[in-house]
């Protein structure tokens, strides 16, 4: 298998490495994207079943990005140290085996341990084995290409999108055949039997290396312009990112966890028009994702703000949804948003700091991006517990995309400028 090369005039780098990137999309459909799109549709169901509060049926998604968020750092360091490839199949056995485990849960409570708590208990292992698959993928893909890097991203990152597609669908038809819980275990098959098997097939040892190899595949020595960990941490970059990250991420999640329920249980919208929003929504992202990918080799921090800018805008279109129509213009818009959201981390890490040591720095933004996933979810979930809607936080959301997007046009791209000045 050729490694991407010097060469990435058009995209023969990409056609090089597509084996690569589908066994990476592969990954992320059933690693990432089948749990994070599962959950807004078991919600209604352990609501009914537990008697829970929106709140309490969020936890698991907010303690999965949590787990992740506080886990990211030494992913990160894992993964530049023995390699995106160790961790990947290592992620894919945990989140396996968490998703098999939902089957045992019961209102009585696992083995001694009370259902709410063993509810989130496999979120954490979800968002263990997500973190994982994510910060492995960026850091592979990372590596391999230089001028193609946010397409190749973007390639990959459609697997999340597609699982968004296909999943609203597929957990309602097993769940109706077989039950909730076994449909989750069902859903797991798709790890074992295709995913992982392509994977350990496609990315050979060596593909993305590890610290002691070479950081870069394009670079087998630490460059002049390295930016070390110390002036990573203290320069304006850092703290401007940091702060707009887990706001625009609390945005995002906000919402992806809380429409079907606002959707169906507040509006009253019948919720096969839901899922029938929820696949169209995901097919957009995926066209996004690419777009959004050759967007920002194009224009940088500047297209990743304007990303944030439509998400805010989309929130707000969620005021006048009353049918089909209305619905969908808001979850198209959404749906194009999400799309640049899961790309943006990795660009505006390589396009701030280049590719040495691009797993640290990606796993110490991932962090605080999930953050703010964690925290959406939950916080959507306390309004609506208090106030009987989500007003106030829709306007919440809006306000801090707004911010985000401030932040992240003041954030200067260096070694992408110095890149293009090259060229």
């Amino acid at each position: 298998m050729a490694l991407a090369s010097a060469n990435t005039e058009g995209l023969q780098d990409i056609k090089d490495n597509w084996t690569v990137i589908l066994a990476a999309g592969l990954c992320l459909f059933f690693m990432f994207g089948v749990p994070t799109f599962m959950f807004p549709w078991i919600y209604r169901e352990v609501i009914a079943e537990f008697d829970w509060s929106r709140a309490q049926a969020t936890d698991v998604i907010s303690v999965k990005f949590l787990v992740g968020a506080l886990c990211a750092i030494p992913i990160g360091w894992a993964v530049d140290k023995f390699g995106p490839r160790k961790m990947t199949i290592l992620a894919c056995l945990i989140g396996g085996c968490a998703m098999l485990s939902f089957m045992f849960l019961k209102p009585e409570g696992v083995a001694g341990i009370e259902a709410h708590n063993y509810y989130i208990m496999l979120g954490g292992f979800l968002g263990l084995s997500s973190l994982g698959i994510m910060i492995s993928t960026k850091t592979l893909l990372g590596r391999m290409f230089e001028g193609n890097m946010g397409t190749a991203l973007g390639l990959a990152l459609v697997g999340t999108s597609l699982a968004g597609a296909a999943t609203p669908f597929l957990f309602g038809f097993l769940k109706d055949l077989f039950g909730w819980r076994e449909a989750i275990g069902i859903l797991s098959l798709g790890i074992w039997v295709l995913a992982l098997p392509f994977y350990i097939f496609a990315v050979k040892e060596e593909v993305g290396g590890n610290t002691q190899k070479a950081t870069s595949l394009k670079m087998t020595t630490k460059p002049d312009d390295a930016v070390s960990i110390n002036d990573f941490l203290r320069g304006r970059n850092f703290w401007l990112i940091v702060i707009g990250l887990p706001m625009i991420a609390m945005v995002d999640m906000g919402v992806a966890q809380h429409y079907v329920l606002y959707m169906s249980k507040d509006l009253g919208l019948d919720i096969n028009m839901v899922r029938t929003g929820a696949t169209i929504m995901a097919v957009i992202a995926a066209a996004a994702k690419v777009g959004f990918g050759r967007l920002y080799d194009k224009t940088s921090t500047k297209g990743i703000a304007f990303t944030y800018i439509l998400l805010g805008f989309a929130v707000l279109l969620l005021f006048p949804v009353e049918g089909f129509i209305t619905m969908m213009i808001c979850l198209a818009i959404k749906g194009t948003a999400h799309g640049g959201l899961v790309v943006d981390v990795p660009v505006v890490t390589k396009h701030c700091y280049g590719p040495w040591g691009i797993g640290k720095k990606i796993s110490i933004f991932t962090m605080v991006y999930g953050f703010g996933l964690s925290g959406g979810p939950r916080f959507m979930g306390m309004i609506h517990d208090k106030y009987g809607s989500y007003t106030y936080g829709f306007i919440t959301l809006i306000c801090l995309a707004i911010i985000a997007a401030i932040l992240m046009c003041f954030v200067k791209p260096d070694y992408w400028q110095k890149s293009k000045a090259k060229d």
